[in-house]
């Protein structure tokens, strides 16, 4: 008998985003919910996205 194996590939984007501006806290906010919803609606996907988020500390 196979048993199903729940094995997630974790592929890491970077993000650089001032987060000392609305915008950028928006911004974040945004692709959270983007990527929270993609997931709830492809569970089946293999791959995962994983946020390295860096504050680009208004430069």
């Amino acid at each position: 008998m196979a048993m199903s194996q729940n094995i997630t590939i974790p592929v890491k984007v970077g993000v650089v985003l001032d987060m000392d501006t609305w915008l950028g806290k928006m911004g974040l906010s945004c692709i959270s919910m983007a990527l929270s919803d993609f997931y709830a609606s492809h569970g089946h996907s293999k791959t995962r996205l994983d946020l390295e988020i860096k504050d680009s500390n208004r430069e």
